[in-house]
């Protein structure tokens, strides 16, 4: 599902309240797109990576209260206000990511929106994210009650929207024009290879602000190398360097370009 296609359904999901599950490839945008969904909407963003978190994390810890004599569970601090009137959106990143025992945790959450003595606010909706298990990530198998619990929905990279954001988000006019140019580009993920760099949206999100370093332009290949790939980076700074000696297209419309 294209970007567009996807903001709309989840967007519409979110309104109904019913969790969905993102599946996507690394560094396609997948937390981008819901974070912008939130900002659009004016709705608090609860990022909660559930891979850093033990399962008491979740859950709360139990103290003792006199009063009652009974053990009481503390809610944790990262989670919403059960009063909470606001809209909010808790997205539950990487969870496929996360130990089983995490995992199951996180079923009540999901599906009667509270666990333990916790509840969440009425008005937040639940979205999950994670990579696909083929896409040598640190993943485990979703076990199959969790699985039933969302709506799955997948993220298909497209380059005509990625080019829309892109002129949005005010992404260099250099990395937009090279992947223009070679659309291929914009995304080399291969799971079968050892390479640690490789392009992505993200990555070239990266390349955008290593350029506004000013860097030598030798330090800067092996940076951008670093961000996207050996092969990527050497096509995008050949491809900045033809580009820079090419006549301004303003001079020659306007006719002011002398011969040389």
């Amino acid at each position: 599902m294209k970007a567009s296609a996807l903001k709309n359904s989840l967007e519409a999901m979110i309104k109904s309240q019913v969790p969905v599950f993102i599946w996507g490839n690394p560094g396609v945008g997948k937390s981008s797109l819901v974070k912008q969904i939130a900002n659009q909407k004016a709705m608090n963003f609860i990022d909660l990576r559930l891979s850093l978190l033990d399962p008491t994390d979740l859950r709360g810890i139990p103290f003792f209260e006199k009063e009652s004599k009974s053990a009481v569970w503390a809610k944790p601090e990262f989670l919403p206000d059960t009063n909470s009137q606001e809209e909010g959106i808790l997205f539950l990143d990487e969870i496929n990511s996360a130990p089983p025992t995490i995992q199951a945790a996180a079923y009540q959450l999901i599906l009667d929106r509270k666990i333990g003595e916790y509840t969440l606010p009425l008005n937040y909706a639940i979205i999950a994210a994670g990579n696909y298990e083929t896409d040598r990530g640190v993943t485990y198998r979703m076990p199959t009650p969790l699985a039933n619990r969302f709506v799955h929905l997948d993220f298909d990279l497209d380059f005509d929207e990625w080019k829309k954001w892109a002129y949005a988000s005010n992404i260099d006019t250099r990395i937009i024009s090279f992947l223009s140019y070679k659309s291929e580009n914009l995304f080399t993920f291969d799971a079968k290879s050892k390479e640690k760099s490789f392009a992505t949206p993200r990555s070239w999100s990266y390349v955008n602000d290593i350029l506004k370093a000013e860097l030598d332009m030798n330090l800067l290949e092996e940076i951008i190398s670093g961000a996207v790939g050996k092969d990527s980076a050497v096509e995008f700074m050949n491809y900045c360097k033809v580009m820079k000696d090419l006549p301004n297209i303003s001079s020659i419309l306007d006719g002011s370009l002398k011969e040389v």
